[in-house]
């Protein structure tokens, strides 16, 4: 005899992947064909090793920068609507750089479509967490990690095979194609579940009262959560200008972080179960830990082949931390003022996936490629330790609120 709480997971699942997982993973493919190439592109058009750094920079600090804003615009005008700005926004500034022929309107096109990659990446996280519980948001949260970096595997390797040598603009052209597809799978979903929440979600919509009642929450899972952004983050900045460093071109670095995503890819639902079972901790430590030391060995490879060695421990850890960000998040987001929380969640990461950019770029600029990485490996040791300190578990959570709820 079936359960019936076995029945629904699986409807809820069977849900989730219409609504969420199938259109995020067209999204992230596209996002997959262009992050490995950023850093290039921008050297193409003439920018130095430190510009190209904080060319790809500009990807996490428009996400940054319209994270809150984004969440103003889920709560008033609903998931649904969020998701038609969310995708001209980033098709926009996919054209843009397209068409670029100077790093100034390459940086420029990064930002836009990084907004746009900011709304539809809340909208996705606001409808799995509105939609889900405790004993299963993990796991959900987890496969649509694993989703996104399913999209980080088949983009590079679109990439890789549709590119001729010194060519990039195909992984915009990939990146366009795919998020209208997505679009058109989300819109053909007809989602209209949200529709009332919305005017709940709007009325809660306060940043800085949410900031002074989690503020534990920011300052514990809030770090971990940053430091988690810096380091996956720096791995795409390195790991490619590294490998142009030794001489590969755009095919091989490409293939290179393919190969590297499929082991990412492949830990998504061990990651997810693990974390409902065994508690957060019991991925984020690993996670931080091991992106932390492949940033240290990184200087210590000089071929293609000890590189993907090292891209495959930054694969490993970050599949082990597969929607570990959003779960957290998720864990602590209150049911009134839910995309306010979650979009100010989204901040702390974000800045913190802006920031790995600009301290390699700061690091590159006044001293060398080679520093970089084991500066930030040196970081991410520090955030293990601090984790596995501070982070507190999602029962550790239910008793202080039953505890506040009675005082």
């Amino acid at each position: 005899m079936v359960d019936g709480n076995e029945v629904d997971e699986r409807r809820l699942l069977r849900l989730l992947w219409v609504r969420a997982y199938l259109p995020n993973l067209l999204f992230a493919t596209g996002q997959g064909a262009i992050i490995p190439v950023l850093a290039i592109a921008a050297k193409h058009l003439g920018a130095s090793t430190s510009v190209a750094a904080l060319v790809v920079a500009l990807n996490g600090l428009g996400t940054m920068l319209m994270d809150v804003p984004a969440g103003w615009v889920v709560a008033h005008v609903g998931e649904r609507r969020s998701a038609m700005v969310a995708t001209a926004m980033l098709l926009s500034g996919l054209v843009v750089c397209f068409y670029a022929h100077d790093v100034g309107f390459l940086g420029l096109g990064i930002f836009i479509q990084a907004t746009g990659w900011s709304i539809w990446s809340l909208v996705r996280l606001t409808n799995i967490s509105r939609i889900t519980t405790a004993t299963t948001r993990g796991r959900a949260i987890s496969i649509f990690g694993g989703v996104s970096r399913g999209g980080q595997v088949i983009g590079p390797f679109l990439v890789a095979a549709l590119a001729t040598k010194g060519s990039v603009r195909v992984s915009f052209v990939i990146y366009i194609i795919f998020a209208a597809v997505g679009w058109i799978w989300l819109e053909s979903a007809r989602d209209r579940s949200d529709a009332g929440a919305t005017h709940t979600s709007a009325i809660g919509f306060r940043p800085v009262k949410i900031i002074k009642t989690h503020r534990h929450d920011f300052a514990t899972a809030g770090v971990t959560t940053y430091v988690l952004g810096v380091l996956r983050s720096s791995r795409q900045v390195v790991l490619p200008l590294w490998g142009a460093h030794i001489g590969l071109d755009v095919k091989q670095v490409a293939l290179l972080y393919g190969i590297s995503s499929v082991l990412d890819v492949s830990l998504f639902y061990p990651s997810g179960s693990i974390s409902d079972r065994y508690g957060r901790r019991a991925v984020a430590l690993p996670c931080i830990g091991l992106l932390a030391v492949g940033h240290l060995l990184l200087p210590f490879t000089h071929s293609y082949s000890t590189l993907l060695l090292v891209g495959m421990i930054l694969g490993f850890g970050n599949g082990l931390g597969a929607g570990i960000v959003m779960t957290l998040g998720a864990d602590r987001a209150p049911a009134e003022g839910r995309p306010a929380f979650l979009s100010l969640w989204r901040l702390v990461s974000d800045s913190g996936a802006a920031s790995g950019p600009l301290i390699d770029g700061a690091l590159i600029g006044a001293f060398s490629l080679g520093l970089a990485a084991p500066v930030v490996g040196v970081i991410g040791l520090l955030a293990t330790l601090y984790t596995w300190h501070f982070l507190e578990e999602t029962q550790e959570l239910k008793i202080k609120e039953r505890t506040i709820a009675s005082d």
